[in-house]
């Protein structure tokens, strides 16, 4: 059976979800969403970065 390109591309990003769950890194639905968004090259990876670097500015550490 041949795979659509899109469908390679959610097996892949969910093999890698997959295996950093292994290393007991959860990630939220959003950002699993915008994994997919990014490698199917619907959203620029720039773009994603920025707003996970603007996400953990706004967390205010610990003490």
């Amino acid at each position: 059976m041949k795979r659509s390109k899109n469908q390679i591309v959610a097996f892949k990003v969910a093999q890698a979800v997959g295996s950093m769950a292994i290393e007991n890194v959860q990630l939220s639905r959003d950002a699993r969403a915008k994994m997919l968004r990014v490698a199917r090259g619907s959203e620029p990876a720039s773009v994603a970065i920025d707003a996970l670097v603007e996400q953990y500015r706004q967390v205010e550490p610990a003490g």
